[in-house]
Order: structure tokens, then sequence, then C-alpha cells
């Protein structure tokens, strides 16, 4: 059926009477979609989410119950009026979980009990209707239940003076005109004129605007946040050295790579003569800033420990000592290697970390450098000590965190201590920096899963005859 065959009168009576409404209902759904898609592609604010789904399903129902879609589809009035009440059980679901998302569960979780109310008011009243098609007690019951959340909303809003609500005061007012629109409506069922559309909208309003305003707080807490990283990052570039040290019979790469914005990786060097050189290679605990102080604190104290820079063990120790009760909790690996040049032999103890390797280019083997103790910061008395062995030209000296043991390859699993040691062999006659970028090649992975760092020193001059 046409609007050209409907009587002339019937279309100029529904269009005084239903077009307002039918404008509502379409300014309604527009707003409801852009929050939906501004909630789902940008912001992902949960309020503005089930903002949206509250206006969409609000602007449904006019639709359904609007004499001009009536007269435009030319269908009967009861499909119509029996899907508008679906709508109507499931419409106050998305206005309590807002409730929910912006006061949290409430006093004694009141909120969270009118939620769970209303969605089991849902799952009971919708297959009773499909069954009895009655709806007049039902109805009752949904009024009631809008209600008294409204109520209780007002309640919180108005009562509760902490900073959760605070964002909320302006409510109050859409709130009360609201409820006092939707109660004239049930109680003046035969009012000329249905306000209860025009409480919506200005409900709407009032829940858009406390929406938008918890979207800018929290978009302006973001920016915070990554100013504060922007700074934090910054300060951690700084602890990390630009540069290695340069020797004539040493040549130094090294690859520092983060998971996030800052991480707990760390690496330095003492250089106290031309032929003496100490790595420290560590991993804090846990991820991000807190991770990243500790690191800071790290830089600090290894450079404390210049006297002693020839005995990592002692190195250790003085960390250990340093760090014991500042680090909340959190602790640290670490591996240290002090190389002597002039004697051509590596010092190294290692707390809790992964052992070095060191490639031993003429003899065609990997020899792990295994000497650990325990974790700095924990142990009061934790004691370590040292290894040594020759290194002979073209030998390869590797320190790393464990995040290059466990990322993880094609093939689904971690790269590991063995298949680290064979990628040494397989390409030992690369340089250190191609060495290292090779390494990193192999193991990059399109998510990373932790912070990875390496060290990688390679002997040249004169070799020590066997």
């Amino acid at each position: 059926m046409s609007l050209d065959s409907i009587p002339a009168q019937a279309v100029q009576t529904a269009l005084r009477s239903e077009l307002p409404f039918f404008g509502i209902a379409s300014v309604l759904m527009l707003a409801g979609i852009s929050s939906l898609l501004l909630a789902l592609l940008r912001s992902r604010d949960r309020l503005l989410f089930w903002l949206g789904l509250f206006s969409v399903l609000y602007a449904s129902r006019l639709f359904l119950d609007n004499g001009l879609v009536h007269l435009a589809i030319g269908a009967p009035d009861r499909p119509f009026r029996f899907w508008s009440f679906c709508l109507t059980c499931v419409i106050p679901i998305p206005y309590a979980r807002f409730a929910w998302e912006l006061l949290g569960p409430g006093w004694k979780k009141s909120i969270a009990v009118w939620f769970w109310i209303e969605v089991a008011f849902a799952v009971v009243a919708l297959p009773v209707i499909l069954v009895t098609a009655q709806t007049s007690w039902m109805d009752s019951v949904n009024t009631i239940l809008i209600i008294g959340g409204t109520l209780l909303i007002l309640l919180h809003v108005v009562l509760q003076r902490d900073t959760s609500t605070s964002a909320a005061r302006g409510l109050a007012w859409p709130l009360i005109i609201c409820g006092g629109l939707v109660l004239f409506r049930n109680f003046r069922p035969l009012a000329p004129i249905n306000a209860e559309p025009l409480g919506f909208l200005t409900l709407l309003a009032g829940l858009s605007f406390t929406a938008s305003r918890h979207a800018i707080t929290r978009e302006r807490k973001l920016v915070e946040v990554e100013q504060e990283l922007t700074t934090a990052r910054r300060i951690q570039n700084s602890i990390i050295p630009e540069a290695s040290p340069e020797f004539a019979s040493v040549r130094i790469a090294t690859r520092y790579q983060p998971m996030s914005s800052v991480a707990g990786d760390f690496f330095d060097f003492l250089k106290t003569g031309e032929n003496s050189l100490t790595i420290l290679v560590a991993d804090v605990s846990g991820h991000g800033v807190p991770a990243a102080l500790v690191a800071s604190m790290l830089k600090v104290c290894f450079a404390a420990q210049r006297k002693q820079s020839h005995d990592p063990a002692a190195i250790l120790t003085g960390l250990n000592s340093m760090l014991r009760g500042s680090l909340g909790g959190q602790y640290v690996t670490a591996a240290c290697a002090a190389i002597d040049l002039n004697n051509r032999t590596v010092n190294y103890a290692g707390a809790g970390h992964p052992p070095a390797l060191l490639l031993r280019s003429h003899r065609g083997d990997v020899l792990q450098l295994a000497e650990n103790g325990l974790f700095i910061g924990p142990f009061p008395s934790a004691t370590y000590s040292n290894i040594s062995a020759p290194f002979e030209s073209g030998d390869k000296l590797l320190l790393y965190t464990d995040g290059i043991l466990e990322a993880t390859g094609a093939d689904g699993q971690e790269f590991g201590l063995e298949r680290l040691a064979q990628f040494l062999l397989d390409n030992q006659h690369l340089g250190p920096a191609e060495l290292i970028q090779q390494l990193f090649q192999k193991i990059a992975a399109p998510a990373q899963q932790d912070d990875l760092t390496a060290v990688l020193a390679q002997f040249v001059g004169q070799t020590i005859l066997p």
C-alpha cells in the first residue's frame, strides 16, 4: 500500500500528530548510531557504547509506534505493537548498564542488582509474550522497574559525594524530568500528548553530556599518561649508552628493543683503561614504568662499582647491597662480564640470568658461562662467584636477556638456548652488528612478548696459540 491510496485526511492527521515523534526518533537513531561508531572505532568508551545502544533501541521503538510508519508500510498495527513491547523489555538493560559503568555497582550493589533484575525480566517476559501475547501486567512491571531504577540513579547522583559521581551531577534534572513524564504517561494514558519521548530526549541529552564529559576526562588522562610516558622514554633513552666503547682489539655491537614505550631491560659498560672493559646486562621483573624506574637506579648503582670493575661477583654483590629494600617487591636478574685484554680472559658472574655464550670460532663450539647466584633485590645475604674463560681472536661473547630465549619462532616453539647457540655457530662468519641484526630478524614476531636486549663483543688481534 502506498500513501497515494490512503485518504488525504488520514495522512494529514498522521502528519500533524506523528511527524514530530518521527523527527525525534530520527534524531535519536542518528545520535545512537554515532555514539556506537565512536565507541567501537575510536575511544572504546563503554559509556558511549551503552548510551548508543540505549538510544538506538528507544528510537526503534518510536519508529514501530509511529503512525506514519504504519501508513507507509500498510501493515496492521498488531505486529508493530508486539515488536514494540519486545523492545520495551530490552531497552532498560543498556540504561541500567550505563548507570553501572558511570556510578559503579552502587550502595550495597543496588545498581548492579537493578541491572540483573532488568536482564531477568527480559529473559522471562519475551518468551511469555511469544506464547501468550499478553502484555498488560508486564507493561506495569516494566514501568515500575524503569521508575525505580531512575530514582535509584537520582539518589546516587544527589547523595553521594565521591569523585565517581561528581561527573554525573548534570544528570539530576534530566532524570527528574524524564521520570516525571514517564509517570505522567502511565497515570494519564489518555492524555492528548504523549510527552514520554520528550522526557527521553531530555534524559538522552543529560546522558550524552555526562558521557561526553567522561570521555573528555578520559582522553585528557590518556594524554597526560602519554606525556609522562614520553618523558619516561626520554629519560630511559638517556641511561642506555648511545655508543659502545671503542677498543683496538674489541668490536662491540648492541641492540635494545623494548616491548612497550619504556622497559626493564638495561645494559651498560665500565671502561677502566685501554685494556679492560666490564659489561652489565640486566632484566628488571615486570614491564612499563615501574621496571624502567628500577633500570634507572641500576645505572647509578653500576657506575658506583667502578673500583671493583674487574670483579663481576663483587659488582653483583654491591648492586644487591645497594638495591635491596628499594625495589618494592621487584627483582633484577643480571649478567656481568669483565674482559681483560692483556690476559685475554673473560671473568663472568650471573644473578639468576641466562648464561652468557662464548663462541670459540677456532674450536667450532659455544661455551656457556653459567655461573649463577640469586636474583638481585630479595635476598640480603646473596653471594656470587666468578667463572673465567680464555678467548682468542675471532671469538665472540654474547650477553642477552631472556626475552630472546623466550621469543616464539614461526614453528610456534620458543627460540631457546640450544637454538641460540646453534645460530651463533651458523653465523660466526658475520661481524657483530650483522650477527645481531640477523638474530633479531630470526626472532621477530608480530606481537613482541618481552623486552629484547643483546650485547655482542668480538675479539680481534693476535690469536693465542694452543
